[in-house]
């Protein structure tokens, strides 16, 4: 867990240049991803640290089920009502949070949420950037 928060530390002391190669995006990417799983497993471990002992999960919940509280906090639809054009990047991730990951799409930059809704379907949402500066706005929809 010490090792993952000095990665995080390492990754946001990065220029702002070098965060343009696509190496440091996919890393990037990775971390987040590390994170996520980091978390899931910590509210994982804590729900069985406060089970009783000795009792079994409920009748047809499965062992991974997140609790509702698991949600990320861009899936509030009031916070992407908060964005407009012409915000900067680092505001975005301030109302939004990180995304679940990034890509580069005809000389833009895309913030792209996603949330996996059980095994057939997902929440997602994007935010197109130029010039580090909203252009466009996709709330989450289901998909």
């Amino acid at each position: 867990m010490g090792r993952m928060i000095l990665v995080l530390l390492a990754l946001v002391s990065i220029p702002v240049s070098a965060a343009e190669d696509p190496r440091i995006s996919l890393l990037e990417q990775q971390v987040r991803s590390l994170d996520r799983q980091v978390q899931a497993l910590t509210r994982q471990l804590e729900t069985l640290r406060n089970r009783p002992a000795g009792a079994a999960p409920s009748p047809g919940t499965p062992a991974t089920a997140a609790p509702a509280d698991a949600l990320p906090s861009w899936v509030d639809a009031a916070k992407w009502r908060k964005l407009r054009q012409g915000m900067s990047e680092l505001d975005v991730i301030a109302t939004l949070g990180p995304p679940s990951s990034m890509r580069e799409e005809g000389g833009a930059r895309v913030l792209l949420y996603a949330f996996e809704i059980g095994a057939s379907g997902f929440l997602g949402g994007s935010v197109m950037l130029r010039d580090r500066t909203v252009a466009e706005v996709r709330e989450p929809r289901l998909q």
